[in-house]
């Protein structure tokens, strides 16, 4: 090739002099981003001592009533200190402190008795004597205070009339019945069996607002009790049985022709498959057209045709692709098992994720200390309802311009922290995984490895990870500022068409833009690894790398995400099983259903399996480049590829690059 791709795809990397692996020689990465992230770091902590110092925690915990009092605290009006819970009187929120949620002995519900914004009523000599004792505060000062009377809330004495009426205004009004309650965050739910009963009593079809509620109560109830019974089982197999499957799962993978199988019968079957659905098409065409009378038109009999056909010509290139990538799709098998390799041979790396989670958990836990902080220091905001003739007052909460950019910061901070947690975690990834690649004698890989890679990727190349992190931070933080001003338009004219597709259009660029830029930053995390290389550097070598590859590493990628799919879904559903089997043996008597424990167990294995998975694909990847790197900077008999890649190499020869030659001159010969 000439000088144009050159141009086009970078120069071909050439060994630094000494070449044994990733360098020791390692120097301090992009510093600057290093110090902005920590500065980062201090002013979120600025605003959340501030927010500490002037704001009420407890306004957002818990229960706001209809007055703007907080169930449970001193922080409004009245003393709410001993009513701690909430019973919501509409469907609005709106609703009354209570001493405790209202629970029955004899019955679910009272339909002659009405909680009110004012305090209880009871329709006299029909109201249930054994019903509970609803102990209220005196909001008989308050100037937003509605009670009920006969004529308001239940003329004639009728339960029906009385749903109709202005006070309970089918559920939108200063009135609601007594029920049985389930208590949820201090949050009084009507049960489910309380929902029936008032149902049959007043006459309504549904009370779905309240019926949505006490079913989701309900079944949380029933949920946490059966978790509890099982909790040795859950916390056994989600996460002690999930690391083991997913480990001996990478095991496998060695397994002779095991990979082999796994991936060209996915790739055969959904060649398969669009084959079918072409001559699926045909037939239901033939079977309509021979219809007598004949009930599709004839352009849609020929639509269904047109359809087969191209379904027929999409196999056909399908196919076509196929047989032009078997080499580098043999090349993907490869390289994915020399990564379970690596992987096996550096058992310490598993663990790394665990030490990103508790870094994570420990920063969300401080972060939402502040964010809870920032939330309470909106203003409390009276709004009126009305409805068939009647108004409630029900409170929400209102921010200023000052409280919404502090907010707005946390949210970019939340982004930028995990997301550089995440990327330390990549770059030591990289470094290990590179340094066994990039080693003769792998039986000196082990803990060690792990070690040097975690010190040196802290000690030298945090910046980096701060780098690449701010800019997903960044694009995530605009994507959350267009679902705000999307919802904010939507609440003004919901029914803008043009405007809802605009926004659309600026979320999924966004979402493409996100997507590319962490395929960029992974990429450039291992030439950082490797080369000790500041981001953008990293990010320029990496692209051109890709460009240069570009259909092995679209190969590659396709190959361990059907690796990785998998997986997951044989962990999960592996553990799940055997979960479901010993749980059903042992403790299926004392809990309402098993079936949830087991669920929660698949929930927690699929969350280990991801973490796992994730080191398997970052290894993956750098794998890949080691490869390329090698290839590129080395002769065939001095490269470093050992096993599967070798085998690659002595079948097919080192091809210098798989998709384009540039980087060479035209007598052939490697460019420095």
């Amino acid at each position: 090739m000439g000088k144009n791709d050159d141009e086009d795809t970078g120069v071909k990397m050439a060994a630094p002099d000494g070449f044994d692996g990733p360098t020791n020689d390692r120097v301090c990465t992009d510093v600057l981003c290093s110090l902005l992230f920590i500065a980062m770091l201090v002013v979120m902590t600025g605003i959340g001592i501030h927010a500490i110092e002037n704001g009420d925690y407890r306004i957002v915990l818990y229960p706001l009533d209809y007055d703007g009092n907080v169930c449970g605290t001193d922080a409004g009006d009245i003393d709410m200190t001993n009513f701690p819970y909430l019973y919501r009187v509409n469907y609005l929120g709106g609703g009354v402190c209570m001493k405790e949620c209202p629970s029955f002995t004899i019955g679910y519900a009272d339909e002659y008795t009405l909680v009110t914004y004012g305090g209880v009523y009871q329709v006299g000599g029909l109201a249930d004597e054994n019903g509970p004792l609803v102990i209220m505060p005196d909001y008989s000062d308050s100037p937003n205070v509605q009670t009920c009377t006969q004529r308001s809330c239940y003329p004639n004495n009728n339960p029906v009339d009385s749903f109709t009426s202005s006070g309970v205004n089918y559920g939108f009004g200063y009135a609601f019945y007594l029920t049985d309650t389930t208590n949820y965050l201090n949050r009084c739910f009507v049960s489910t069996k309380a929902l029936n009963v008032l149902e049959d009593a007043v006459g309504a079809d549904s009370v779905s607002d309240i019926e949505g509620v006490s079913d989701v109560a309900g079944f949380f109830s029933d949920l946490y009790a059966d978790i509890f019974v099982a909790r040795n089982y859950i916390f056994g197999f989600g996460f002690g049985v999930s690391v083991l499957s997913s480990y001996a799962y990478t095991y496998f993978l060695r397994i002779p022709g095991l990979l082999f199988l796994i991936i060209w019968s996915s790739l055969l079957a959904s060649l398969g498959l669009i084959g079918f659905i072409g001559y699926y098409s045909f037939s239901v065409a033939d079977n309509a057209r021979d219809e007598d009378p004949q009930v599709y038109s004839d352009e849609e009999i020929n639509g269904l045709r047109y359809f087969g056909i191209f379904m027929f010509v999409v196999a056909g290139l399908y196919f076509l692709f196929l047989c032009a990538m078997r080499k580098r799709i043999q090349l993907s098998i490869g390289i994915v098992k020399e990564t379970s390799r690596a992987v096996q041979s550096m058992p310490t790396l598993l663990l790394f994720p665990i030490v990103q989670t508790v870094c994570i958990i420990i920063f969300v836990i401080v972060w939402l200390v502040y964010a809870v902080h920032v939330a309470s220091l909106g203003e409390i905001e009276s709004n009126e309802f009305s409805s068939n003739g009647v108004t409630v007052m029900y409170r929400t909460f209102n921010y200023d311009d000052e409280t919404r950019g502090m907010a707005l910061f946390l949210l970019f901070s939340f982004f930028w922290t995990s997301e550089f947690i995440g990327a330390v975690g990549s770059i030591v990834i990289a470094r290990a995984i590179a340094s066994w690649y990039f080693t003769r004698n792998k039986g000196s890989i082990g803990t060690l490895t792990v070690l040097n890679a975690i010190r040196q990727s802290l000690w030298y190349h945090m910046g980096t990870a701060a780098f690449g992190s701010l800019v997903i931070a960044i694009i995530q933080t605009i994507r959350a500022i267009v679902a705000y001003i999307q919802k904010k338009i939507e609440e003004v004219d919901s029914e803008n068409a043009f405007v809802k597709c605009i926004a659309c259009c600026f979320q999924c660029c966004f979402a493409c833009l996100e997507k590319c830029m962490r395929f960029i930053n992974k990429h450039a995390y291992i030439q950082t690894a490797i080369f000790s290389t500041n981001f953008c550097e990293s990010a320029k070598n990496g692209f051109f790398l890709i460009l240069r590859n570009f259909a092995r590493i679209g190969a590659v990628a396709f190959v361990s995400e059907v690796v990785v799919v998998i997986g997951k879904v044989f962990i999960a559903a592996a553990t799940g099983t055997l979960a479901y089997i010993f749980m059903e043996r042992d403790i299926s008597h004392k809990v309402e259903s098993i079936i949830g424990p087991v669920v929660v167990v698949m929930i927690l294995t699929y969350v280990v399996a991801t973490l796992f998975f994730s080191i398997f694909s970052m290894a993956v990847d750098t794998v890949l480049q080691c490869f390329i790197a090698d290839e590129e900077m080395f002769d065939e008999d001095d490269c470093y590829a050992e096993g599967n890649l070798k085998n690659w190499i002595d079948a097919y020869g080192s091809v210098k690059s798989d998709d384009s030659t540039s980087g060479e001159n035209d007598d052939g010969n490697k460019k420095s």
